[in-house]
């Protein structure tokens, strides 16, 4: 069944200005994006629908557990979705949907990618998946308005290049990209351990060598900084937030044209942060599994435990961007006691 509201429509819906505003959170994985996108969910004016580009493999066809605890077939809010969206999941053609993800929202499909999006025009493909894309998200705002208002701003932290770079050019959806960064060392680092997935009975998140996680770090981000160039972007360091979670949510804020009220923030009490609001993401990292209470704090794991040949190598690889994104900046000496470091102070 094809889904509804065609990219054809997107003028009218451009020209009243009904577009749904979508925040992309995007970067390499294993940069924080489970813990950002956690805190911005509690924002009353949010609502997160997850890593869609995973959502036709690892919900529809293989219906593993979703963030809210259930399996996929069992989510109430994926049931509404699917029925609001496709007139139940069982309308959509899977495993032409799953083809089309594969040879489409591709890294390697970037260069394509990008020349349909400077004419403004995806290809007919392109086309087909992004309706299915976008009757997703309409879909999960309407269902997420039964419960209440409309959400301001859907979440979608697919992380992919080409997934943001496919949902821009839809007309019917006004998106903005939050650039997460991460050191790339402690990005290899996280990449060489084996994590279990707990959606899953046996099955664990895939580990890479580090020299292969360097040059996807380098190239995404020098991807990510070419699309900002029409994509309205804020590039933001994952040691900056949790540093000072309070500023960099106010500065996402700002992006995405949202007014904070006085206590939309008080979940968060310093290096602590108290989760209420459910998820309901297919995919990332097992945190999404996790309790109410989170404790905001550098993961530097990869000082001690990446070794010293793997961490030259990403420093050499990634250089052109290291100190573009302050992280050849020497490490500051701890202050005394008395004098503790301001919140906000960037960390290398």
């Amino acid at each position: 069944m094809t889904a509804p509201s065609p990219l054809q429509s997107g003028e009218r819906a451009t020209a009243t200005d009904q577009r749904q505003k979508v925040l992309f959170i995007g970067g390499l994985g294993r940069s924080g994006s489970t813990l950002v996108e956690s805190l911005l969910n509690e924002l009353p004016q949010t609502f997160s629908v997850g890593e869609t580009i995973h959502l036709w493999e690892r919900g529809v066809r293989d219906r593993q557990r979703c963030a809210c605890g259930r399996a996929f077939d069992h989510c109430p809010h994926w049931d509404a979705v699917g029925s609001e969206a496709f007139d139940g999941w069982n309308q959509v053609d899977l495993e032409d949907l799953i083809d089309l993800r594969w040879s489409i929202d591709r890294s390697r499909r970037l260069p394509g990618i990008a020349w349909h999006h400077l004419r403004g025009r995806p290809s007919d493909d392109e086309r087909r998946y992004l309706d299915h894309l976008r009757s997703v998200l309409l879909a999960s705002a309407a269902v997420a308005n039964s419960a209440g208002p409309r959400p301001d701003l859907l979440l979608e932290s697919s992380k992919h290049l080409s997934t943001a770079a496919l949902l821009s050019m839809d007309p019917l959806l006004d998106v903005r990209v939050l650039h997460l960064v991460r050191d790339p060392r402690g990005v290899a680092y996280s990449w060489t351990k084996y994590v279990e997935r707990p959606e899953t009975d046996d099955e664990v998140m895939p580990t890479y060598r580090p020299i292969r996680t360097a040059l996807r770090w380098l190239s995404d981000n020098l991807g990510f900084e070419l699309l900002g160039r029409r994509v309205p972007t804020l590039t933001m360091r994952y040691e900056d937030f949790v540093a000072d979670p309070v500023g960099s949510i106010r500065a996402v804020a700002e992006l995405v044209d949202i007014t904070l009220g006085d206590d939309d923030l008080r979940f968060i009490n310093g290096n602590r942060a108290t989760i209420t609001s459910p998820m309901h993401s297919v995919a990332g990292n097992p945190m999404r599994f996790g309790g109410s209470d989170l404790t905001l704090r550098l993961d530097e794991a990869w000082r001690t435990k990446l070794g010293a040949r793997d961490r030259r190598l990403v420093t050499a690889v990634t250089a052109p961007l290291l100190a573009a994104y302050r992280y050849l900046q020497p490490r500051r000496r701890p202050k005394p006691p008395a004098a503790p470091q301001p919140r906000g102070c960037p960390l290398p």
